[in-house]
């Protein structure tokens, strides 16, 4: 620790719960953004990196399956480590089942990595973070580029604003960090809810949407010093 104060940031999934929430939750929002729980309670890291394998392996089901029965079969130290991977594999099963309606036969995922860069926005940065580029030839010979984010609570669902004002910020990524591999297409700018088996794509009034993602990152750079 340097004694310098951290600047402001937030978690795009936790800004696209801020962007519909109350007074109060936006406060506990901020307060779980400044004091964020160990990287190791964290309870989906497994299945996100079994998803991307998925994807960047050729979409075959059967990497799905290994990766459940290689949870399943895993013995751990702790009763919480235990329950993680039943919750993982409980999400991939919930993957597996939406996958087909996706639409992303002939689509090709390639990892982005553990450390993207983030979105600055009025002081504050954005981690978007989503888990693949997803990048497809259409009948021109054109390639088209988008990015798949996955979403994991079994309790907080994404209801339709939320979901939308996330995938108008995950285009804004692709827009930012990714048009150096060609033109970005919205529809392959994918926001997947597993358990609630919903996906989400940018809306058309994206300007909008922005200007409320502006207001509100003012908002929480103003409030971060008080939290």
């Amino acid at each position: 620790m340097n004694g310098l104060p951290e600047s402001p940031h937030v978690s795009v999934n936790k800004l696209g719960r801020y962007l519909t929430a109350t007074p109060a939750l936006r406060k506990r929002l901020i307060e779980s953004q400044k004091h964020p729980p160990d990287p190791q309670y964290l309870r989906y890291p497994e299945a996100a990196h079994a998803i991307t394998d998925f994807l960047c392996r050729g979409q075959d089901e059967a990497i799905l399956r290994q990766h459940q029965h290689r949870l399943a079969t895993s013995v751990f130290s702790d009763d919480f480590d235990t329950q993680r991977a039943r919750l993982c594999i409980e999400a991939l099963e919930h993957y597996r089942k939406l996958h087909p309606r996706l639409g992303l036969q002939g689509v090709l995922a390639t990892a982005v990595g553990e450390d993207p860069p983030a979105l600055q926005m009025a002081g504050v940065t954005i981690r978007v973070g989503p888990q693949v580029v997803l990048q497809s030839v259409d009948r021109t010979g054109h390639n088209k580029v988008g990015v798949m984010k996955l979403y994991f609570s079994k309790h907080h669902p994404l209801d339709e604003r939320s979901g939308q004002y996330i995938a108008t910020l995950l285009q804004a990524f692709a827009d930012q960090h990714l048009a150096t591999l060609g033109p970005i297409e919205p529809r392959l700018v994918r926001l997947v809810d597993v358990f609630a088996g919903k996906e989400f794509l940018p809306p058309k009034a994206r300007v909008r949407r922005l200007c409320d993602v502006q207001r509100a990152c003012e908002e929480i750079a103003a409030r971060w010093p008080m939290q």
